[in-house]
């Protein structure tokens, strides 16, 4: 029995590296776009239809065009 759960461990591990892998990815996704409409104006924001308090649900994926 201990030969099973030992072999369950790699991939376990394997598992929890690929979640925080991708956990890391997804929050260096957001803060890359939210610094890159951080550097447009408000004229620039608006030409896209979005305002900058639209940034932040932007970045998370949450924003829902009116």
């Amino acid at each position: 029995m201990p030969a099973k759960t030992t072999a369950c461990f790699p991939q376990a591990r394997a598992n929890f590296l690929r979640t925080a892998a991708a956990k890391i990815a997804a929050s260096i996704e957001r803060r890359r776009v939210r610094a890159a409409l951080g550097k447009l104006d408000d004229c620039m924001l608006k030409d896209m239809g979005i305002a900058r308090s639209d940034i932040e649900r932007i970045a998370n994926r949450t924003y829902r065009p009116r």
